[in-house]
């Protein structure tokens, strides 16, 4: 997601929020419609349109307490509140591609894929990933708004190369053995200085965040 649309000062998201919409309901089964069991779909029917006609969660009309409401939900999510692998339980069988580590380009727009972040949807255990590959420039204006990279020409020949370019999952890491969230002993202390533990944060309250990391993810 690029930069833009996570940023405290972005106002709006552009793109098929219908897709992302229907991509919260497979992993977080809490989010999915009231009373509705997804039906099966058929091999010539698009995944997402077993969601036709359901309508959104929540049925609040103030947007401010809905809001309020969804952060204090994802805070509350434990791992095993979340479906890791909805579409398949060793997805990249059946599609290879989803290995593939580098840039993912549309006309002038790039973004950096990399699947050894989340190898527990891929029906693997969680290690430290390696650096991300990093663009030849980043330009920040200081008017919010996004930011403008540089990508090496090298970097685009890497989609045609996917032997040389993807993660080889089974030499990277293990399938998981008792939870579908497990992560390896390091993995936590990783996360916890690289990462927000929680989308609400009360000021002074530091050690709270980093207690109900270890709390939750701990597997």
């Amino acid at each position: 997601m690029p930069w833009s649309g996570v940023s405290c000062w972005c106002q709006g998201v552009a793109g098929c929020l219908t897709l992302l919409q229907c991509w919260i309901y497979e992993y977080f089964p809490g989010f999915r419609p009231s009373h509705f069991e997804p039906p099966v779909v058929g091999p010539d029917e698009a995944w997402a349109s077993r969601w036709i006609g359901q309508p959104a969660t929540g049925s609040v009309a103030d947007p401010s307490v809905r809001l309020a409401f969804y952060r204090r939900a994802l805070d509350s999510l434990t791992p095993s509140d979340v479906c890791w692998t909805p579409f398949h339980q060793r997805p990249h069988q059946a599609v290879r591609r989803s290995l593939y580590t580098g840039v993912i380009r549309f006309a002038d727009i790039g973004e950096f894929y990399d699947p050894a972040r989340c190898l527990r949807q891929f029906g693997y255990r969680q290690m430290v990933p390696p650096p991300p590959s990093r663009p030849q420039r980043a330009d920040r204006p200081e008017a919010p708004g996004g930011y403008v990279i540089r990508i090496p020409e090298s970097f685009d020949a890497a989609w045609d190369a996917l032997l040389s370019h993807m993660v080889h999952i089974d030499m990277y890491s293990q399938p998981w053995r008792r939870y579908p969230y497990e992560t390896t002993v390091d993995y936590l202390d990783w996360f916890v200085a690289h990462s927000h533990c929680r989308v609400l944060q009360d000021d002074g309250d530091a050690d709270r965040l980093v207690d109900s990391a270890a709390v939750r993810f701990d597997h």
